[in-house]
């Protein structure tokens, strides 16, 4: 099977263009599309990036990506039109045969070529947006789980135009390829979000004061950044955790982190498919998150972690006492977590993309 898609590769190149706002780090919209886009171009397609600029236009490029400059989209007439004029020199001048949209701006920009037989494919990364309805406006809608597929089935779309190809950023170019551990005090419990009220940190604390009756040795760490953190770092000192809860903030590679941590956790209220949970498990994690969205599927259905209800500070806790007073039953949900991991690589994507990008 293998050896047929390495051929079809060889003898196929499409030409493909991602459209995104910017192309900067920590937004998951944009990991996964440079991800991507620069695997694409390794599987001999012909692609470019057309967005507002950002963190990763020189990686783009030196993975063969061609980078347009695209103004993000405004409700200002006057800015949105100066967006569509540019718009429609990028495609006249790279003549792609789909156009990829990661985000709802730029969806509405494409809207009139299609009626010019422009055909378009749009990746739904938050299925809970108001925005997604006219992100539901291509040719095919990609969503990351099978939940976000029934949710936009919800919202009137045919299922004949929607497709799941869920995440997986393992072989990422943005990182490199080999990594080191991080030096953690043990034992060790990681999240890894932005900090953002969806991703449920306030619940992680409250969770956490009640594993330190319990566990007073544990610490835990909190990477990433957001409007958020100062409430939650107040909170975190309101409820006495003091130096047991570490904010680390932004990391460009968070896996260090990853293979460190005995537990990585993850409270979402709203999730649709996590790059953080595959990462995970390709780092060998005994995970314990919520079960919203595509996050069960992440999990196999809780077979490859431990799946608690969201905004329930008690449960999650509990799942955290039952891990950290059992070193054996960490070390089989690491295994667990490992096994079949491969199915979230980034390759994998591409490849299922290149599905849909066929039947248009």
């Amino acid at each position: 099977m293998s050896n047929r898609r390495d051929a079809k590769m060889e003898k196929i190149s499409v030409r493909i263009l991602h459209l995104a706002n910017h192309c900067n780090r920590a937004n998951g919209h944009v990991h996964v599309s440079v991800d991507m886009a620069c695997t694409q171009v390794k599987q001999n397609h012909i692609v470019a990036y057309a967005c507002s600029g950002g963190d990763y236009v020189e990686l783009l490029q030196k993975n063969g990506v061609q980078v347009f400059f695209l103004p993000e989209p405004h409700r200002n007439f006057k800015k949105f039109f100066s967006a569509l004029s540019q718009f429609y020199y990028i495609i006249k001048n790279f003549k792609p045969d789909v156009v990829h949209v990661h985000m709802a701006a730029q969806n509405a920009l494409v809207q009139p070529f299609r009626l010019f037989g422009l055909k378009t494919v749009t990746t739904i990364h938050n299925e809970f947006d108001r925005s997604v309805r006219l992100m539901g406006f291509a040719s095919r809608i990609v969503c990351v789980s099978k939940r976000g597929a029934a949710a936009m089935h919800r919202l009137g779309f045919p299922l004949s135009k929607i497709r799941v190809v869920t995440n997986g950023p393992v072989n990422s170019p943005r990182l490199p390829a080999a990594f080191e551990s991080a030096s953690l005090q043990h034992p060790a419990v990681l999240t890894v979000c932005g900090m953002h009220h969806r991703k449920g940190v306030a619940d992680l604390l409250h969770a956490f004061k009640l594993v330190l009756a319990d566990h007073p040795e544990a610490h835990l760490y909190l990477v990433g950044e957001g409007p958020s953190r100062a409430e939650y770092e107040a909170l975190a000192a309101s409820l006495g955790l003091g130096g047991r809860a570490v904010f680390v903030g932004h990391l460009i590679d968070p896996r260090p982190y990853m293979l460190a941590a005995d537990i990585f956790v993850l409270a979402s209220h709203f999730d649709p498919g996590p790059l953080v949970v595959a990462e995970a498990r390709h780092a060998g994690c005994a995970i314990v998150a919520t079960e919203v969205d595509g996050i069960p599927e992440m999990l196999d259905d809780g077979l490859s972690g431990i799946l608690v209800p969201p905004k329930q500070p008690d449960a999650l806790a509990r799942a955290l006492k039952q891990l950290l007073s059992n070193q054996p039953e960490i070390e089989r949900y690491a295994a667990l977590a490992k096994k079949n991991v491969e199915r979230f690589a980034i390759e994998r994507v591409c490849w299922d993309t290149e599905r849909v990008y066929g039947e248009i």
